[in-house]
């Protein structure tokens, strides 16, 4: 039984890290993305003729 809880813990640890990562970056990747599009728009602020 014991070696049961032991396989049950590992497996919920193999689960959590993943989920984890993921969910920890979420919101750097959103800031990222929208510095993208910030500097996408001053582009073609300042480049009018590759506007698409």
């Amino acid at each position: 039984m014991s070696n049961l809880g032991q396989l049950v813990a590992g497996v919920a640890h193999e689960i959590k890290n993943p989920v984890i990562f993921i969910y920890g970056q979420i919101v750097p990747v959103n800031q990222d993305v929208l510095d993208l599009f910030n500097l996408i728009e001053i582009y073609q602020t300042y480049s009018p003729e590759f506007a698409a």
